[in-house]
């Protein structure tokens, strides 16, 4: 099977390792879309995964729609009528989108959301890390954290100090960039005389391109919807 890949950085090419791991063809496009104004393949696939730029969604779709293609995307950065045209495409063919592929996350996403409705007057700070190269603050797996509790508990996210005590209803979001980590999140839950903490720490982005990858392979075979992980998972 053919897998064209959009994205030629750190992810890209690690997911293409994995897909050829698996022996299937990995495609990447004709030319750079910094430079083309519509996204083509050298050869035709039958899977589309987006690891670029959030620019590019609307030349990604576009392609995925010309040619019927299941779509997976581990981009962030989208402005909510990019995620608007996402759910859309999925009213006609199958589309998966996760800010974060490690299965770590998942299950971490579930734990501070439990956490933030049973500790329900405890404070929370939200502390995300990653490369000197990533260039969305905060990452989009720190919003997914965020989304989650926020299902459940009315929290006001601050992303830049205020001078003034944090309020019950505020969380402090705090974006490192630096070096070469691959990634690490971690949601502070405390009173005043005790700190809960939930961290996840990934040591190499295999475990993003693995995900990502058996997400497209899961995707394959199913109907037109618009998809999160979870449904990979059974959940």
């Amino acid at each position: 099977m053919k897998i064209g890949v959009v994205g030629h950085g750190r992810m890209g090419k690690k997911i293409q390792e994995v897909i050829e791991s698996y022996e299937h063809e990995v495609v990447f496009p004709k030319v750079s879309l910094k430079e083309a104004t519509t996204l083509s393949f050298p050869s035709n696939i039958s899977l589309l995964i987006d690891f670029s730029h959030a620019d590019n969604l609307e030349k990604v779709l576009d392609y995925g729609a010309a040619h019927q293609l299941p779509v997976v995307i581990g981009t962030t950065g989208y402005s909510e009528e990019q995620f608007q045209a996402i759910e859309a495409f999925g009213q006609r063919f199958p589309i998966l989108y996760s800010a974060n592929f490690s299965l770590g996350i998942f299950v971490m996403n579930q734990l501070v959301k439990q956490a933030a409705e049973l500790l329900k007057t405890w404070q929370i700070e939200l502390i995300e890390k990653h490369h000197d190269q990533k260039k969305d603050a905060s990452s989009g797996t720190a919003q997914s954290l965020l989304a989650s509790m926020q299902e459940v508990r009315k929290l006001s996210p601050v992303f830049q100090w205020k001078d003034q005590p944090r309020k019950t209803d505020e969380i402090g979001v705090h974006s490192l960039r630096i070096g070469s980590l691959p990634g690490e999140h971690e949601v502070l839950f405390a009173s005043t005389d005790e700190v809960l903490s939930i961290k996840h720490e990934s040591f190499s982005n295999q475990i993003f391109a693995e995900g990502a990858v058996s997400a497209a392979f899961w995707l394959s075979n199913q109907p037109a919807g618009y998809y999160q992980l979870a449904d990979t998972l059974g959940g």
